[in-house]
């Protein structure tokens, strides 16, 4: 999805992370979880403003059926890629839909600046990202970000998958931002 040569819009970008937002409320709400957001697998179709979708979650391979998998087994398998995994993913303990909403949070923020979460000249090797994750660090908020978008990505990075909110209430939170900066 990023293409650092042309940074478009604010609000076009956030119009993306609000449609990949209600993708993975369609997984989740049908008992879907999706195992691997990264903006790799946010596909943009469209840059025109004036359409009801700019974008779509893609790569459905890691995706499982929550239901059916909780009767059979624990969620402990580390899927995904490692910049964007939860921390409970990362040191492989037991995880629920509050991984992806970990994944999108690091997708809102990188979609945001437009481009790297995790710079290689900060974070040279994956381990890296992987050690910051695990030890509750994150990124910082940029001059340009909104408070009320930054408060978003904090809730959903958030080190506790317990606190972090459900993808409704980010949802939520994006569709109430988003329009009342619109109007």
């Amino acid at each position: 999805m990023i293409n650092k040569k042309k940074k478009l819009d604010k609000y076009l970008r956030i119009k993306f992370v609000l449609d990949c937002a209600k993708g993975i409320q369609y997984l989740h709400t049908n008992g879907i979880m999706h195992r691997d957001i990264k903006t790799d697998n946010v596909l943009v179709f469209s840059v025109d403003k004036g359409i009801p979708v700019n974008a779509k979650l893609t790569d459905f391979g890691s995706s499982r059926n929550v239901n059916m998998m909780r009767s059979n087994m624990t969620f402990t398998k580390g899927i995904g890629t490692p910049m964007y995994m939860a921390p409970e993913v990362l040191d492989q303990s037991k995880y629920s839909e509050k991984a992806d909403v970990f994944s999108f949070a690091i997708v809102m923020y990188e979609t945001f600046i437009w481009g790297a979460p995790y710079p290689k000249d900060i974070f040279p090797f994956p381990w890296n990202i992987a050690e910051f994750i695990s030890q509750g660090n994150r990124r910082s908020q940029t001059k340009d970000m909104p408070d009320w978008y930054f408060k978003i990505v904090s809730m959903g990075w958030d080190q506790q998958p317990l606190n972090r909110p459900k993808i409704d209430k980010v949802v939520e939170m994006i569709e109430q931002n988003y329009s009342e900066k619109l109007q």
